[in-house]
């Protein structure tokens, strides 16, 4: 319907328009939420305000306060006494308005800071929520990209990790094809993530209004463009929780296993066409913030992921991969390509690409999600046949069977730390249509590639 594409006000200008309703009366005790900045000419205020200031509070120093870290959005000076603890990016300050005339030859209105209240980023911006729906947010990728780069752009905006910090925590791998028919430029995606806000880009950083010291943002990038592959000491962080500590030494037989990732771990891999590379982003661009405000808020609303429905869609998917690409199932099964550990994500990836979605209100997510893995396996068969065929017939059955076990032993030591039953080696070793486990295992402990650390809980070790 038309209506759809007539785009509420973007949350940045509502943030602005509530921070400007305040009256700024002399003397009026009033108060301001948004982001803590430094301001340029704070050393040029401190000093005309000096002599009739600092002899009523003390020392002190000159902040700003503005609803929003962008160009053309209002910036109130704070006279801060060294005895307010101005901690954090955002907050709530609250004191008394007075005029910078009258204290000096200067004009324009000021607040001395009385109190001051930390908040988190993710609550902040949901105080104006996003007006933007499901439907609304559909229109604006369906005008951005071509069909396939809509979806996979799309899912992963609105796709987010099992931890707030881990907004939008699935990632996309854009391959480089040797082949004349796809793309090898990507300098739109390049600049696609350029324009968007710095908010929505980075870690931490800096933007236009100087700040004290760079913010770490917790609503971390809805998309992040990764181009290197996930590598052990990138696993582990990756699931900091789960670890608990340091993986002790290395899971692998007699030295650490190369993993020939040639398209990456639990990604969505994307080798494009040239005409998909083509964007139109100017509306995506002006509602960036309204996108993050809205997946915060679904992810609040539901941050876990039911672990029943990851193994049905991770199986399923793998079923899908085996009847129709028993190519790519072998690679995967040897850590070729796409590897199916868990510890890489690859259930986790497929539910919450699943759940980006349902977001949007979509009926058949789940069989949107399986034909779009299609799509894109279907690609990576086309291109990458020849060379993972000769990889997997370098591969003899003792060199294979070596390949697996070490591949499930490095799963396992990351998933558990702590100690891994035989149970779970198991269903680990099935995944990968290995059986005669427990013969397996004993091999294991017999080498001493694997030790019983407590009773019925083993771990793999490194030989010395």
């Amino acid at each position: 319907m038309m209506e759809d594409y007539f785009y509420p006000q973007k949350l940045p200008e509502k943030l602005k328009l509530k921070f400007l309703k305040n009256t700024l009366r002399i003397g009026d005790f009033t108060d301001f939420k948004g982001f803590i900045v430094k301001l340029q000419n704070d050393i040029i205020i401190r000093e005309a305000l000096w002599a009739k200031i600092a002899p009523i509070i003390g020392d002190f120093e000159v902040r700003g306060i503005t609803p929003f870290p962008e160009k053309s959005f209002p910036i109130m000076p704070i006279i801060v006494p060294k005895w307010v603890n101005l901690q954090g990016c955002c907050g709530i300050v609250e004191g008394k308005i007075y005029d910078l005339s009258q204290f000096s030859d200067m004009r324009g209105r000021f607040l001395l800071l009385e109190n001051f209240e930390s908040m988190r980023m993710e609550d902040y911006l949901l105080i104006e929520k996003s007006g933007l729906d499901g439907r609304k947010i559909y229109n604006l990728f369906d005008s951005s990209f071509p069909e396939t780069s809509r979806d996979v752009m799309l899912s992963f905006f609105l796709s987010s990790g099992i931890y707030v910090n881990r907004i939008g925590g699935c990632t996309v791998t854009l391959l480089n094809s040797l082949s004349k028919y796809y793309t090898s430029n990507f300098k739109g995606v390049k600049i696609l993530m350029s324009l968007m806000p710095s908010l929505l880009s980075k870690n931490s950083t800096k933007v236009e209004v100087m700040y004290e010291e760079p913010i770490e943002i917790r609503v971390s990038h809805p998309l992040k463009i990764k181009y290197a592959h996930l590598n052990q000491n990138n696993a582990l962080k990756f699931y900091p929780t789960r670890r608990g500590r340091e993986w002790e030494k290395s899971a692998i037989t007699e030295s650490t296993i190369k993993i020939e990732n040639l398209i990456g771990s639990a990604e969505l891999p994307f080798i494009p066409y040239a005409e998909e590379m083509k964007f139109n982003i100017e509306d995506l661009k002006e509602y960036a913030v309204d996108i993050a405000s809205f997946v915060l808020k679904k992810h609040l609303e539901n941050p876990e992921i039911n672990a029943n429905r990851m193994e049905r869609a991770k199986e399923k998917l793998i079923r899908k991969i085996e009847k129709e690409f028993p190519l790519l199932a072998e690679a995967m099964r040897v850590g070729i390509v796409m590897d199916i550990a868990d510890v890489n994500g690859f259930g986790e990836h497929t539910v919450r690409l699943i759940d980006s979605w349902e977001r949007l209100g979509m009926q058949n997510a789940e069989e949107k999600i399986m034909d779009l893995y299609g799509t894109l396996l279907e690609r990576i068969e086309d291109v990458l046949q020849d060379k993972l065929r000769r990889e997997i017939s370098s591969l003899d059955e003792g060199k294979r069977f070596e390949k697996i076990i070490n591949r499930v032993l490095w799963e396992l030591n990351i998933l558990k730390p702590e100690g891994w039953d035989f149970f779970y080696f198991e269903k680990k070793l099935r995944e990968r249509d290995i059986e005669n486990g427990e013969k397996i295992l004993r091999e294991l402990l017999q080498k001493g590639v694997v030790i019983e650390k407590r009773k019925n809980l083993f771990l793999a070790v490194a030989k010395v």
